[in-house]
């Protein structure tokens, strides 16, 4: 599929709108997008590390940055990153980001030219779609299964490219509570995954912006942390599990990628500020405690979205039972299509994320939805989806 679905994609955002429909006789509930519950919102710390930083780094913070990041947040980083995960990262080894979508982004703008080819895991994240419309590069699409990326599919598919003398410049994967089904990928898969992409020589651009967010069983490793010849960009964010406005993200990976990226960075450093305040935020031992209670809640929060399917969905409706991140993923009985459910469930004040908006062929999502737990209160939770299976019933 190549660049031409963009007309697509661009019709599609306006159809996710997330305002209530005219006239909508009740108060919206949005399950539409992976939003943080801003009630989680550290601010009290945050004002205190704003503070501190105003008092004693204001002639730097305030200033511009350099386009590496900030040294005193590379720093705190990787030294979290390697201790709560055995890595053995280095600051060269790390690019702070406005957000993960500008990792992304300028992944795609370092490595793609006119007529390359990306691997795609399908279902996808939106925003990737988004990304890649941005290139005139072909999409090939890589199915999951209920275990997560279909690797034996991903073989077939390298297979048949290298027999038409296609490289793929990368393959986009949301190995950990992936956007939008919630699936994780296991380790086994995860090794299959870099053993294939070893003999195909291909670069995994991990994208593991849940992964802090594990509410239940022990994660297995990043496809990062399991590489051993530097085929794997992970990129990751602070947007879930502090505060989206930062917009601070990071991408990890060899020295000689990331010098690439930033040769293309022209933000004149990135937020500066928000650095200094992150950077001194988790160095007084905020951050972790932080995401100890965003599980508390976020795990809560999924529970009342699960209860409530089994409660309220039909029989012939199914649905994932993520162990972490902010997603659902709903599949409709055969011949439904979620998007019409979408303007009847837009009338009685709810709102979701069509499939469509998560294929490169958008028919393909019509029988999916996805579902957001972060947002909603558990009131509003059990109310919309009280009001969805009513709909269903129908």
């Amino acid at each position: 599929m190549h660049s031409s679905f963009q007309p697509v994609w661009a019709a599609s955002v306006a159809d996710l709108d997330v305002r209530p429909a005219p006239g909508a006789p009740r108060a919206a509930i949005s399950f539409a997008y992976g939003l943080p519950d801003p009630a989680l919102f550290p601010t009290a710390a945050l004002e205190t590390a704003g503070t501190l930083v105003l008092r004693e780094h204001s002639d730097r913070a305030l200033q511009y940055g350099a386009s590496g990041g900030l040294p005193q947040l590379t720093a705190t980083l990787v030294e979290r990153l390697n201790r709560t995960e055995g890595l053995d990262l280095r600051g060269h080894n790390c690019l702070i980001t406005a957000g993960a979508g500008q990792a992304l982004g300028l992944v795609a703008r370092a490595l793609l030219d006119p007529g390359d080819t990306v691997l795609l895991e399908t279902p996808a994240w939106p925003g990737i779609l988004h990304i890649l419309a941005r290139h005139p590069c072909r999409v090939v699409p890589v199915p999951l299964d209920a275990e997560g990326l279909d690797v034996a599919a991903l073989a077939q598919q390298l297979a048949a490219l290298a027999r038409d003398g296609v490289r793929p410049k990368f393959l986009y994967t949301v190995p950990t509570f992936q956007n939008p089904t919630g699936l994780t990928l296991s380790l086994a898969r995860r090794r299959s995954l870099l053993d294939v992409a070893r003999r195909y020589d291909l670069l995994i651009l991990e994208d593991d912006a849940y992964r802090d967010l594990a509410f239940d069983g022990v994660l297995p490793p990043s496809l990062l942390a399991l590489d051993t010849d530097g085929r794997v960009l992970r990129a990751g964010t602070y947007s879930k599990i502090l505060a989206a406005g930062l917009r601070l993200g990071w991408i990890l990976g060899p020295q000689a990628l990331l010098a690439r990226l930033v040769s293309l960075k022209d933000d004149g450093g990135t937020s500066p500020f928000a650095s200094y305040v992150t950077a001194a935020y988790t160095r007084a031992g905020e951050l972790d405690p932080h995401i100890m209670r965003l599980l508390d809640t976020y795990r809560l929060k999924r529970d009342t979205m699960l209860r409530a399917l089994n409660y309220y969905f039909p029989p012939a409706v199914h649905w994932t039972a993520p162990a972490g991140g902010f997603f659902i993923w709903v599949t409709l009985p055969p011949g439904q299509d979620s998007t019409e459910l979408l303007a009847r469930a837009r009338e009685e004040g709810v709102d979701f994320l069509p499939g469509r908006a998560c294929f490169p062929d958008p028919a393909a999502g019509a029988p999916y939805l996805r579902l957001a737990f972060s947002l909603a209160t558990l009131e509003q939770t059990d109310e919309g989806i009280k009001r969805l299976g009513k709909l269903l019933g129908r």
